[in-house]
Parts: C-alpha cells; structure tokens; sequence
C-alpha cells in the first residue's frame, strides 16, 4: 500500500506544469486620504507571501489567486506613509475588497496599522454561501466534519447521510482543494477521499445555486480546501482521549469509555526559501468502539429469579445444536463487543511560486483497518460467543491534486489542475483472508477447533429460548473487495477586462471501477469437490463455475478468481465511466451589481448496458449469460445548462441576491453496474430481487430558483434569509419491464428513470462579531421535500405486490421540517479575566430538528414466516408490510441535543498550549432518530404485547424467558432492528473526550 502510494506520488510530481483554482481576489482602491485622488503606481503586497499589485489610472488594483486564509495587506505609494491592514479573510471563489486611504508623509511619521473586521455579508456572492474556517472548526465541541457541515442551512444528516435542499445523497457534490472527490458509484454519496480537521482551512457550503464552473451535483457542494504554508516554521502536536481510566463497562462522570484516541502532528513553512512553502499533517485515529451506540449489559436475573451471569443455559436443540451444551449469557454495559478501527491519514500542501507559473500541490492519504458485526446486518449480542471471526474491512484512498496558474499579464491568467483519485475496500474473513473457499470448509474450521454441522455448513447455532446465538467459527462474511478511481483535469482562461471577470475552461474525469463479490462459498466448494472431474484444470474451472450456480458472483473489472482484468472484450471488463464539461461565464461586479452569467455543457457516459429489445431479451444456454445480441452499449448524454446568479449591494449593509439554474449528473452508478451473472440471474430468476439492474439510465436533471437579502442590522450582527425552489425530473426508481408473449424471459425488475421531486424552503443564518467575549450563530432551515419515492428502492414494496410504481407525491424520508443549529461562544482574550480566566473559552452547540417522516404500519395477525427473535421488524423486503395510513403522513420525534467545549490557553518557553474538554450530547439524551413502524416509538415494536407473542411464549421451546431476552436484546438494545434496517433507533450517547493542543 505505502509503495503505491510513494510511486503513484513520485509519477505525478513528474507530469508537466498544468494550471491553480478555488482561490479567492482582492481588489480595492488606494486613493489620498486627505482628497480622495486616486493613487497611481501605489503597490499593494500580501504579508508573508509573494502576491501582490499595482494601482492603475483610477487607482484600482486587483490580485488574483489568492489561496484561502487570513492574511495581512500593506499599502505604500512614494510620498506617502505607509498602511497596513490585519485580519484580511480570503474566501475561494468570492472577493475581498480592501481600499486604502494613504496620509501623506508630511502628516504621519509612522506605519498605521488598522485591524479589520471580518465581513459579517459576502457582498461578492450572488448565492447562499456557507463559510466553516478553521477557527470555527477548532472552536466547536465535535471533532466530525460531516456534523459540522450538517450544522449550515439547507443540509440535513440522518442515518449518517448527508442531503441537502430534499435531494438524495447521492446529488451532493464534494471537493478537495478544487478536484472532485464524490463518491459516482454509491447511492449513499460521500466522499471517497478522508481529511483531518487540522489540515483545512476552510469549507464552504453551496447548497445549490453555484456557477456554470461546477456541475455533477445537483443538490449542492460541500467544498474542503487545506492549510498552506507560511514564511515561518509552525509545528503542532495534538493529543485527544476518551480514556480516564474508565476501562469496558466502566464509568466516568456517568460516560463510558469508547477506547477513542487521536494523535495528531502538523508542520509547515519555507524549503530554502519562501517561494516554496509546504504543510503537512500526520493523524492516527483509534477506536475500540467506533460507532459509539446506547448498549446496554445483561439484565441481572431473569423472571424467574436465576442470575444472567451464573446461570448455564443449555441449548434446546431446535435449531440442531446438541441439547447438552450450554453457555452463560453476560455482555458488558457501554461498548459493543468486537469493534475497532484504526486509521492513519495524511493531508498536506506544496505552493511553489516560479513567477510566471505559480504550483500548487496537493495530496491526502488514508489507510484503515476496521473489525465491525455489520457485514451481514447480524445483530452483536447474538455473536458474543463468536466474535474472533468478525469480518474485517481494509480501505484506502489517495488524492494527488497539481494545481497551478501561469500569468499572461496581471489581469490575464491561464489556471488548471491535474488530479488523481483511489479508493480501495476489501472486506474479508480474518482467519482465512483471500482464500474463500475456506471460508465455510469443515476441514480447515476443524484446524481452529471449530466443529462445524457439515462438511461445508456453519456449526448449528446454539438455541436459547427461540434465539440464535452463533457459535465459534460460524462464518460471518462473504468476500468483497472494489477499487474506483478516476485519471482527472480542468482548464480555464481567466481574463479581468475592467469590471468583467470572464472565464471560459472545460473539465475532463476518466475512471476505471471493479467490483468483486462472492457468496455461497460452502456450496460452490461441496460442489467442486462433487465433480472433481470437471475442474481439473483452470479452464475447466472457469468453465465450471459459469455454468454452476453463477449468481454466487458479482464481478465486473476482476474474472471469477478476483484477479484484475483489462480486456475491454471480457464479459468481466471493467467499467470506464467518462465526464466532460465546458463552459462560459462572466462575473460583472460594480459597486451596486454583481451578474455572474454562464453556460455550461456536460458530457456524461456511464459506460452502461443497454438491451436492444427490452421486452424480449434473449438467454443464452451455452454460456449461461445475457445473449451478446441482446446487449449494447448504452447512451451518451449531452445537456446545456444556463445559470444566472445577481447580487445587489444596495448599501455595505443590505444585499439582494438570487440565482437561477439547470443542474444535471448522472444517477449513482452502482444502480447500473452488475457482474455479467448477477445481471444474468436477475433477468431469469424468477424471484424478487430488492435490488435489480438499471439498464441504460438517463441523468438527473434539476432546475432551481433562490432568492435571499442579506442585512446587517447592528455593526456586530447580520442576517441572511434565502428561499429556495427545486423541480427534480428523471430520479431512478423500482420497477418492472414487461416482455411480449413468447418471450425466453419472463417480466422483471429494473431501475428507470421515473421518479420525480418538488422542494421550497426557507434558509436563515444569523450570525455576529464578538462583542463582550460573546460571539453566536444561530442556523434556521424550513423545508418541504416531496416526491414519488425517496430512494430507489423505495417503491419495491409496491411495485412486488400491485405491479405499480408508486406516483403519488409524498413527503420524502429526509424531509426534516424544521430544523436548526445554536452557536454560543464565550471567550476571554490575552490579558483579560485574570491569570486564570485568561485566554479561558466555552463554546456551547444546541442542535435541534422536527423529526422525519415515517409510515405508520398495521400489526400483523401473525409472524408468518418470520422469526420469532426478530418480531414485527420489516428490513428492505417490504411485501410483508401494510400501511395504516397514508405513505410518510406521520413523523418521528423532535431532537434536541446539546455539545459542550472549553478550552484553556496559555503559553510557555515560546510554546503555546490550548487545554480543552468536549462533550458530545452533554445530557446524554437518547434521541430517538427511528422509531418502529408499528407503534411509533422507539422503545416497543409492539410484538410482546400481541396474540402472536402470546403464542410463542406458551411453548415449551420458549417460555417467559424468551420474553426476558426479547427485552434486553431486541427493545433494550435494538438489535433486530439493526439487522433488519442496518441501523439504530437512538442517536449517539454523551461522548466526554480530553485533549492537549501543542503549537510552536
């Protein structure tokens, strides 16, 4: 892995010198302080840095490309005192304006500095733009830059997915220092790329509305751009714990430990001289438990008085265990048994000016290893007794990023980048790893004294009271591993013609993604040794594994063995994804108009299938695939889409903004990429499969309107209030194909492009100055997101049961009405409050939101052919389900949440130290973020109090004591509702964490 990374590196550094983006300007007007006259030739220089400017014949001056950060300006003209002004924040993409008035010489004798107030409106913005710096990233009692950005208006993040304005996951857009890093292939969205909080700078949110530049995500963007160096070494050494000594099961202040520590290391600073300036961060993350759950112990006794911890339980034999063997049921309180991850990540930064050319670049590096009972939705109490053989999952990711621009003249530049993404996953069994037909082999199982219920089956499950408990060595994982990645570039001419900034560039994305799953090892090993003749030699293997059982396999860019294939004629090829874009704008800004204008053109191939005939493919008997005649490549897409955006600074205190636009991506990939046999099976099965094929897909395309003032009230508080409207067209959704009479297949299930969505909403951001060590932001967002079907899936209830694809407009699952952020920071500065409430801080966060909807289900008659263990709960498989009353009319809980921060700083020996304490969910509420669809609760499922409970109980195999279990397993720990739904009712509980900031 470190080889790869260190080649892939060294290669890139030697590509040639291509062009440097998300920066921001600063432009102004040096004038005589005493008449007003502009000052001609008067040069203006960034502190600490290489840029700078000169005035022109009005006096105005503009520097480009400034990287995002804090900086200090100086003014100076011949004649004239010199002007320094502090605290000058550059934000990417927007611009700062700073004017200087210089006083003669004749009149001051010494440099007059000014300390400048941070803009409370971004006057330069014709959209909603969020700004997160890493003064506020440092100040806030969380550490998780996904909650962080969910505190802005307009995003919503549930069940660890972030939408955004009533969209699905998977239309947010994410970017690092200018490349684009969304994870195409998943629905669920996300980045494919890790960085540390220490290593950004800033983050910035558009929650739609953004300029022709930027396109492939259709809600919004969540944009990361990291540190630079300095002309000044700076190091830093970060040290953070949950662990007081509260060891598994133990307290601390009412809080268990999570086994969390975090070590972090920072450098930056000039290489020989100060046009080469580097930052580098070094994080290791770990946790014991690192999904944090509220998890309850065994129950002292059970209802008939025996003890939990001593007594011996002996298996009823009912599942085809031996009666004779018993065990002892005790988990400890607070961390779930058997989970870990352990991360290592680093982020850092090159800027290397060679005027004319300025570089920049950039790179990110994360390798992780993590041991999580998730891979098979099976609940953790049920594999106390077999937690040596949880699955473990190893992820890494690599973004290379050059950036850089080349200046034509002051006002003409040349700017690009060159970026290169890797992700890579693999989940496998710890004993036996690559080798997957060990995986359920008796004989190998037999090595680690595993004593397995036949030659090729798991060891029956001990039975206790009607629930299963897995014994050691049952297998708990299929084998699956992926590798996306994407070759990358941009380019673009920037050209500032007076007050017109026009821009004209193209972006290009080539990726390459493989796929790699096996199931059903145990049968597909029994049957290879039943037909040893047949597999004696690889091609004969090969041959065999086609034509046996083939759906075991879902691969595409790896054969049948796993291993890489790039043969662009195999049915296993991989799949080669291409997105291209070009586009034209023009910023205007004047003092009382701001146009930014633009048209963009996007190129979207998803290098998917496409069938000739849909209602009749055919299926060929020789090789047991798809026919090849049936089978095409499927369409390429070409859309124009004009965006306009206005700002009106009617005064430095009140500014109209609005902003128009069409959006288009392609729909996550993964709902039309399938191994050639998993796609064989799906269209000849005959069974319900809750998550089939899209063939030839067509792309999301949205138009949105938003409207919005920002006024500054006070000189220490402003308010920006945005509303929002969005018409979302060609959503994927759950549906059948239906074939002509005759046809080799019968009908079947397919994702198409029949989905549709209307959101309006209403954003408000309050936000002020520090005034008496008190500085606060409050987030405020009303949303109304309805549509057809909130996922894709979504309608396959519906759709198995009716043969219809649900099309009445409903709310949507994300649509949280209301929903809010509070931000109160309290601060004493250097020199106030005393030697001990001196440089003393408490940051408070109050979080808030009105719940989701949810679908109110009527209690079953009976279990029918569900388990006992896992009563009433329903998982994707919904045929079973029947609403009791309108789809999504009903909603969960509020939330209310509280995190907790302080901090004490203070230096010595030239070092500076920042002692800190934070508390997530400081009360330790158990929000609850699900409830059961029966009752509408989250702390009964309603199953021990029906008729179908009462059966279960009066039998012999059962007893009053399924029904201890049934409350400490399933109501008190949720754990069918974890494996059935994949994940929890409450939210996380109060997390105390320490932590030690070195800077020097």
């Amino acid at each position: 892995m470190y080889k790869r990374f260190f080649a892939l590196t060294v290669s890139f550094l030697l590509l040639n010198i291509v062009i440097l983006s998300q920066t921001g300007k600063i432009t102004g007007k040096v004038t005589d302080s005493q008449t007003g006259e502009p000052l001609i030739g008067a040069n203006i220089i960034v502190l600490n840095t290489e840029y700078g400017s000169a005035t022109g014949l009005n006096g105005e001056y503009t520097i480009h490309n400034v990287p995002p950060g804090i900086y200090n300006l100086r003014g100076s003209f011949i004649g004239y005192q010199s002007v320094t002004i502090q605290n000058i924040r550059v934000v990417s993409g927007l611009t700062q304006e700073v004017d200087f008035p210089l006083p003669s010489s004749a009149i001051a004798t010494e440099e007059i500095v000014i300390v400048s107030e941070r803009p409370l409106i971004e006057k330069s913005s014709t959209n909603a733009l969020r700004i997160v710096d890493s003064e506020s990233i440092e100040s806030l009692p969380t550490r998780d830059l996904d909650k962080i950005a969910a505190l802005q208006p307009g995003v919503v993040f549930q069940n660890n997915l972030i939408t955004i304005r009533g969209s699905r996951p998977d239309e947010t857009g994410y970017m690092i220092e200018g490349a684009d890093v969304k994870n195409a292939v998943s629905r669920d969205g996300g980045s494919l790329v890790n960085i540390t909080p220490d290593a950004v700078q800033e983050i910035l949110i558009q929650a739609g509305g953004y300029n022709a530049e930027f396109g492939g995500a259709n809600a919004g963007i969540i944009q990361s751009n990291l540190k630079t160096g300095k002309d000044v070494y700076n190091f830093s050494l970060r040290a953070e714990t949950d662990n007081f000594g509260n060891y598994p099961g133990d307290k601390f202040l009412g809080t268990y430990s999570y086994g969390y520590t975090n070590l972090v290391a920072t450098a930056s600073g000039p290489v020989i001289t100060n046009r080469v300036k580097f930052f580098l961060s070094l994080e290791n993350n770990f946790m014991r438990d690192f999904n944090p759950a509220f998890f309850t112990g065994n129950p002292t006794a059970f209802s008939d008085g025996a003890l939990f911890d001593t007594t011996k339980v002996y298996d009823t034999g009912a599942s085809g265990g031996n009666p004779n063997e018993y065990q002892i049921l005790k988990w400890q309180d607070g961390n779930v048994p058997g989970n870990f991850r352990n991360r290592y990540t680093f982020n850092g930064t090159a800027l290397v000016d060679l005027d004319p050319v300025v570089l920049k670049l950039s790179g990110a590096f994360t390798n992780q290893e993590q041991r999580r009972n998730s891979v098979a939705n099976i609940p953790h109490i049920i594999n106390i007794f077999n937690t040596e053989r949880y699955p473990l999952t190893d992820n890494s990711d690599l973004l290379l990023s050059l950036k850089g621009i080349y200046f034509i003249d002051k006002d003409m530049f040349l700017e690009g980048n060159v970026s290169y993404v890797d992700r890579r996953t693999k989940t496998y069994d710890p004993f036996f790893k690559d080798d997957v037909l060990s995986y359920n082999d008796s004989l190998k199982g037999a090595q680690h004294g595993w004593e397995y219920a036949g030659l090729y089956s798991a060891p029956y499950p001990y039975d206790f009271y009607g629930f299963p408990f897995n014994r050691p060595g049952t297998n708990l994982t299929n084998y699956e591993k992926s590798h996306f990645s994407y070759w990358g570039g941009s380019l673009a001419f920037t050209a500032q013609l007076k007050d017109h900034e026009l821009k004209a560039g193209g972006s290009f994305q080539y990726w390459t993604t493989r796929y790699y799953l096996v199931t059903s090892t145990g049968s597909l090993l029994r049957n290879i040794r039943t037909n040893p003749d047949l597999v004696r030699t690889t091609d004969q293997l090969i041959a065999y594994l086609q034509n046996f059982n083939s759906s075991n396999f879902n691969n595409y860019g790896y054969d049948l063995f796993g291993r890489v294939v790039d043969d662009e004629s195999s049915p296993y090829a991989p799949k080669h994804p291409v997105f291209a874009s070009a586009y034209v704008q023009d910023k205007f800004e004047s003092d009382d108009l701001i146009i930014n204008a633009g048209f963009r053109f996007d190129y979207i191939d998803m290098d998917s299938w496409a069938l000739i005939d849909p209602s009749n493919p055919k299926y060929d008997e020789d090789t047991k695939l798809i026919s090849k005649e049936s089978l095409t490549e499927g369409r390429t897409f070409q859309y124009i889409s004009p965006r306009l955006g206005f700002s009106f600074p009617v005064t430095d205190q009140t500014v109209f903004h609005m902003q128009y636009g069409k959006f288009v991506q392609a729909p996550s990939l993964d709902l039309s990429y399938r191994g050639m046999h998993q796609a064989t099976s799906q269209l000849i099965g005959g069974f319900a499969f809750v998550n089939p094929i899209a063939y030839d897909l067509e792309p999301v395309r949205t138009t949105q309107y938003e409207i919005g003032i920002s006024q500054q009230f006070t000189e220490f508080a402003a308010v920006d209030i945005t509303a929002f409207y969005k018409d979302i067209k060609g959503l994927p959704v759950y549906a059948f194909q239906e074939v002509i009479a005759g046809a080799s297949v019968a009908q079947y299930a397919v994702y198409t492009n029949q989905d549709f969505a209307t959101t309006k909403g209403l954003e408000v951001n309050l936000k002020t100055r520090r005034v008496e060590r008190v500085r606060a932001e409050i987030n405020y967002t009303y949303t109304d997101a309805k549509g057809t079907n909130s996922f894709a899936q979504s309608g396959f209830g519906s759709v198995q049961v009716n043969n219809n694809v649900p099309t009445v407009i409903v709310p949507l699952d994300y649509d949280q009405r209301h929903r809010g952020s509070i931000v109160l920071d309290y601060r004493f500065g250097k020199d106030e409050g005393g030697p001990i409430l001196e440089q003393l801080g408490l940051n408070v966060l109050f979080t808030f939101n009105s719940g989701h909807p949810f679908t109110f289900a009527q209690m079953p008659a009976g279990l029918g052919q569900q388990s006992p263990d896992l009563g009433f709960v329903i998982g994707n498989d919904t045929r079973q389900r029947v609403p009791a009353g309108p789809i999504n009319s009903t909603t969960t809980p509020w939330v209310y949440n509280i995190d907790l921060r302080i901090d004490k700083s203070f230096s010595a020996f030239d070092v500076n130290f920042n002692v800190y304490l934070y508390v997530e969910n400081l009360l330790n509420t158990r929000n609850v973020i699900n409830v059961y669809d029966h009752t509408g609760n989250g702390y009964d499922d309603g199953f021990l109090n029906s008729p179908a409970a009462e059966g279960v109980i009066s039998g012999a195999r059962f007893t009053e004591r399924f029904v201890d279990l049934y409350n400490a397993i399933n109501l008190e720990n949720r754990q069918h509702y974890l494996r059935q739904k994949g994940y929890d009712i409450f939210d996380s509980p109060r997390q105390l964490r320490f932590g030690v900031l070195i800077d020097f």
